[in-house]
């Protein structure tokens, strides 16, 4: 643990209108703001080209897994490799220089737990993942300044909304127009069949759909009219609805999946941890985040590596498909309970999202 470099003066949670350490505001008269701003475009018009190539022709299967673990390694684990950072900050006060003993064992051993569930449980197991993904995605994808009844008395009430919907943009659409692929998918990791995942998949989809539908359609009625009224952020955010909606409802789900967790969800986490770690400009940022994330990132590949070989003699897609969800999920259940703790800690001084 010596080898981990210093502790920054971290502002931890920041959102829109909360101050960074130089005093700069976040995503307010800050070069934040204009990569925002670009990732907002870039991300929106790459996923909609992701969406619209798939109206012709879809990817072998072993093209996706390729993608699939490369952005994950490069994109998807280095937004969570500064866990030990928010460990450090909230633990260094009570346990000193060995605030890593009880970091360690929480989140090693929390981790540990959903292995062992995914070996005994592997059914409950995947569907707690999928619900407590997609609520953890939603929660992540809303802009409070923007969300419904913002600023107003009921503006949580409105988050919230806006986070039920949001998740299940990335989880439903998916399952209803692709139920045979999920199925296949799911099948690598529960004992059960692809036909019988996917008879349970076409029954519970259409009520599933019909609910995230509507609340989808009052979200994005609420930008297009912020929208009509000049309002930048409800432009980018309607622009990006549409793009998740089509990349989920024509893509296949890995390559859908790869998409939003790297080049959307991952991005802005790891925008918000470089920029704490460095506000100064975007270069310094991100030679922070990187000297700060590899140890990390690189540990948890191997360990990854290290799964794959001893899953035995299985098909290559089938051990590939297994290391990563399992794996995903085992660093997401920390990572959360993490992210809660440090928002619960900092409320009273910022909106924490997570």
């Amino acid at each position: 643990m010596s080898s981990f470099a210093p502790l920054p003066n971290l502002q931890p949670g920041l959102q829109p209108g909360s101050r960074l350490r130089s005093g700069l505001r976040w995503g307010s008269g800050s070069w934040v703001t204009d990569v925002e701003r670009r990732h907002a475009l870039i991300a929106s018009v790459f996923t909609f080209g992701v969406a619209a190539l798939h109206l012709f022709r879809a990817l072998p299967p072993g093209i996706e897994l390729f993608i699939l673990v490369v952005a994950v390694t490069l994109f998807g684990l280095p937004h969570g490799a500064l866990d030990y950072l928010s460990g450090r900050r909230l633990l260094h006060r009570s346990f000193g220089s060995w605030w890593f003993v009880p970091f360690g064992i929480g989140y090693v051993g929390l981790a540990a737990v959903v292995v062992v569930a995914w070996l005994l449980a592997p059914l409950p197991s995947l569907l707690g993942f999928l619900l407590v993904s997609a609520a953890h995605f939603g929660a992540g994808d809303v802009r409070h300044d923007l969300a419904l009844g913002a600023g107003g008395r009921f503006s949580s009430a409105g988050a919230a909304f806006e986070a039920v919907g949001r998740g299940s943009l990335v989880l439903v659409p998916l399952l209803h127009f692709h139920p045979e692929a999920a199925s296949s998918l799911f099948a690598h990791l529960v004992p059960m069949s692809a036909q019988e995942i996917n008879n349970t998949v076409t029954a519970l989809t259409p009520p599933l759909f019909a609910f995230s539908g509507s609340v989808l359609s009052v979200i994005m009625a609420h930008h297009l009219g912020g929208w009509a009224e000049g309002n930048a952020g409800h432009a980018r955010m309607s622009f990006e609805l549409a793009a998740l909606a089509s990349l989920f409802a024509l893509a296949p789900p890995l390559l859908a999946f790869v998409v939003y967790f790297c080049f959307w969800h991952s991005f802005r986490h790891s925008l918000r941890q470089a920029v704490e770690l460095d506000p100064s400009t975007p270069r310094a940022a991100f030679r922070a985040f990187v000297l700060h994330a590899w140890p990390t990132t690189t540990g948890a590949f191997l360990i990854g590596a290290v799964a794959y070989v001893f899953l035995g003699d299985q098909s290559s897609d089938a051990k590939i498909i297994q290391v990563l969800f399992v794996g995903l999920s085992a660093l997401t259940a920390p990572h959360i309970v993490l992210s809660c703790i440090e928002a619960r800690k900092l409320r009273p001084s910022a909106t924490a999202n997570l």
